[in-house]
């Protein structure tokens, strides 16, 4: 788990509230409820739809680029927002993962996160 917030892409947009969201290996992208989308007044009858397959089967997800802001620094990453996603969020390989090194230490229940940067 780890905490982040979301903003639209501009500089000045306001942020969410820190949310609490798992750290998915096994996501693509990251992913978020549809309720962030609506605070952050995305339309998402106007967003790119892709098809992702989950736990839940085939779902449509909504892609709208925003501003992560993780520890270490924000990035902007597309993301998807969908309406069944059972926990807040989910952070993925495009978005999250690129951006660290992670090591998942499975006994300890523990997970290190190592920032990188691209020069």
């Amino acid at each position: 788990m780890l905490n982040v917030q979301l903003a639209l892409p501009d500089p000045k947009s306001p942020r969410t509230k820190r949310i609490e969201v798992v750290i998915d290996s096994g996501a693509t992208r990251c992913l978020f409820h549809s309720d962030f989308a609506r605070h952050l007044r995305i339309d998402t009858s106007s967003c790119p739809i892709e098809q992702t397959v989950g736990i839940g089967g085939i779902e449509s997800t909504y892609l709208h680029d925003v501003t992560l802001y993780i520890p270490g620094g924000p990035v902007i990453a597309r993301v998807g927002f969908k309406d069944n996603l059972p926990v807040a969020g989910l952070l993925g390989m495009n978005g999250f993962f690129e951006h660290f090194r992670v090591t998942f230490d499975g006994p300890a229940r523990h997970c290190e996160l190592e920032r990188l940067y691209k020069a």
